[in-house]
């Protein structure tokens, strides 16, 4: 189940009948958004989890507001909030293996 409309359109303070004509691009900004946050975990995203929908909201905004990866007004590619919301939530994948023959 993917992020509402609604809760997207409300995060970012477009009244319903406003901006109709950005459906299509808010759409794919949430799809991507749940997809990173997927990434970033290991985890399935869940819309019933209130940090991964935070963080999607937050990357959704930025990539609305800040259609470039990086300003002059903001050096930084992801909303501040973004890995603190969620680095309590993913997976640490260890990948070291140590050598037997050493």
């Amino acid at each position: 189940m993917p992020l509402p409309t609604a809760l997207v359109r409300a995060h970012l303070n477009i009244l319903p009948g406003e901006r109709e004509d950005e459906a299509e691009i808010l759409t794919h900004y949430a799809n991507v958004a749940e997809a990173w946050v997927s990434s970033y975990t290991g985890l399935p995203f869940d819309p019933a989890n209130a940090l991964m929908v935070q963080a999607a909201l937050l990357l959704v905004s930025h990539s609305y507001e800040s259609r470039e990866a990086v300003t002059f007004a903001s050096p930084y590619q992801l909303p501040y909030g973004v890995h603190d919301l969620l680095s309590g939530l993913k997976r640490h994948v260890i990948s070291y293996t140590p050598d037997e023959a050493a």
